[in-house]
């Protein structure tokens, strides 16, 4: 009687840590320990004052209220940290700062009796503006060195109204944040074969060169942030054949026997098969379209040296992204991916523009390489709706975060639950934050120290030890051992957002997300209070990550 033996992987074992609750002492961040401690002092002043017994009951009573306060943590955060994000929410809601209004030419706006702002006519979308030119006319000077030119900023709400777009030699667009000085560059990423159609060993064989790709890019010098996004778009059956038609159209053509000319494409070739696919087409109202991108952020200032070598400023800054792209195009085709195309300004601003309107999808798709204008990338109309909503031209968007990765052994390829949820617009954007080996380590150790003066503390009042906490130690041990074997220290963070057209649609939506989520050992916690920076950060291909 034979059995079947288990297959054998490098991956067996692998797990990820929980979410990080060293905190200074007992798992309680520095704002919590400093309202205790403020807490205390109060209390001792309180027994000074009033002598006892009354003085030592109010002092009791008033450690009670801040111990209540400071020390709960509630989804992630204590409640210092709730009261900071609701803060900052009143107080732009208060200065008007958290709703914004397109203020370009040929954009009508009007108020609804309930007071709700409605667009009433938006501008057509023009194809050129200002700076934004053909790759070959971006010039150099005569010691070949770019020429910037002058840059378009993007019409977008909030920080995101700061950013200044360039275009590169080759086409590519180059953002640039003034403020924070740092650079983005977007590709569009396509893969060769599905993942989930590899056998195991293929499997392994590209997750072995994904971890490989992952590893090249966070040691590039400069790389401050990587994004990796995967944008499930629902688009009309009409559309799909429109595009289909457009495709026969450019097809070649030859000269048959009777001397006609036929095409190598559609119904020339085989009526039958041409039908019987523009009626499977057409009996589909919605299809699902998956676009991937991949956006990295760059820092001026780690990259100084590289720039000042490249002639200085902007320029400088914008010859460095250049050999950088070449360097990331070149890491990236042995994981089974490659880059399509470095976007321009305007397919970029394409992309943007449909994240706010998701109903412009279809009529920026047709333009093709046009794309959109870079000032009329922002929305006509967009603000947070509640504290767990944002709402733009008309579509809802709710940002989740993965607060809990898979605690067991993860299976390959776990996170396609969320990448294919459902047939709704929604994206699946992964942050990778590359970390100095020297500091991880560092970091690691002294996050150890912590535990170990944790557990005496423990000991002395006669806690108890709990599994998590053991757990996290195992977690710290596990992250050492792996960054000593010559691992990437990365930071992982995912954001998925959620679009929709009605609150029942974004409610369906969101319970399919949260099922796939635990179908594949996630825990999903939603941005309450960060509604807007939830979705810049989830939708936007921006690589901006500011929850």
């Amino acid at each position: 009687m034979s059995s079947t033996q288990p297959i054998e992987s490098e991956w067996d074992g692998a797990k990820y840590g929980r979410e990080e609750s060293t905190g200074v002492i007992f798992g309680m961040e520095a704002d919590q320990v400093i309202f205790i401690a403020v807490g205390v002092v109060l209390g001792v002043i309180v027994v000074m004052i009033n002598g006892f017994p009354w003085g030592l009951a109010a002092a009791i009573g008033l450690l009670i209220v801040f111990g209540g306060i400071g020390i709960p943590r509630i989804k992630g955060n204590s409640l210092i940290g709730w009261a900071r994000i609701f803060t900052r929410s009143k107080s732009r809601q208060r200065s008007g700062n958290d709703q914004f209004v397109q203020k370009d030419d040929g954009v009508e706006i009007d108020l609804t009796d309930d007071g709700e702002v409605e667009i009433v006519e938006g501008p057509e979308f023009e194809i050129m503006d200002g700076p934004v030119r053909r790759g070959d006319d971006t010039p150099r000077d005569k010691k070949n060195r770019i020429r910037p030119g002058k840059p378009v900023r993007m019409s977008l709400p909030g920080e995101f109204g700061e950013l200044l777009v360039y275009q590169l030699p080759g086409g590519g667009a180059f953002i640039y944040d003034p403020v924070l000085k740092v650079a983005t560059i977007v590709a569009e990423v396509m893969t060769e074969k599905a993942f989930q159609l590899n056998s195991f060993e293929e499997k392994e064989d590209r997750l072995r060169e994904w971890v490989s790709v992952q590893s090249t890019i966070a040691r590039i010098p400069g790389v401050d942030i990587v994004q990796l996004s995967d944008q499930t778009t629902m688009i009309s059956g009409a559309s799909i054949r429109h595009w289909y038609e457009e495709q026969i159209l450019k097809a070649p053509t030859v000269t048959t026997d009777d001397g006609e000319t036929a095409r190598q494409a559609g119904a020339d070739v085989d009526p039958f098969m041409h039908q019987s696919l523009v009626e499977t087409i057409m009996s589909v109202e919605n299809q699902p379209v998956h676009d991937m991108w991949m956006a990295v952020v760059l820092s001026k200032e780690k990259l100084n040296e590289r720039i000042v070598a490249a002639g200085g400023g902007v320029a400088g800054f914008m010859e460095t992204a250049l050999s950088m792209m070449g360097t990331i195009e070149n890491a990236i085709p042995t994981s089974g991916a490659y880059i399509t195309k470095w976007h321009s300004p305007h397919t970029l601003a394409a992309r943007t523009r449909t994240a706010f309107d998701p109903d412009s999808a279809i009529q920026v798709s047709e333009r093709g390489e046009s794309g959109v204008a870079v000032k009329q990338a922002g929305p006509m109309y967009a603000a947070p709706r509640d504290i767990k909503t944002y709402e733009s031209d008309g579509a809802l968007h709710r940002t989740y975060k993965i607060s809990e990765w898979p605690h067991s052994q993860a299976r390959l390829g776990f996170l396609e639950k969320l990448v294919f949820a459902g047939d709704f617009r929604h994206t699946v954007s992964l942050y990778i934050k590359p970390r100095d080996t020297a500091k991880a380590l560092k970091a690691n150790e002294r996050d150890r120290a912590t535990w170990s003066s944790n557990d005496k503390i423990r000991d002395k009042i006669g806690k108890q030890q709990t599994a998590r906490k053991e757990r996290q130690i195992q977690d710290l041990v596990q992250e050492e051992e792996e960054v000593t074997a010559g691992h990437a220290p990365l930071k992982l963070i995912c954001v998925i957002t959620v679009t929709a057209e009605t609150d029942r649609e974004l409610n369906a939506n969101c319970a399919d997300l949260e099922t796939r989520a635990a179908e594949a050992n996630l825990e999903l916690r939603i941005l309450y209070g960060q509604a807007e920076e939830g979705f810049m950060a989830g939708a936007l291909p921006f690589g901006k990550l500011e929850v």
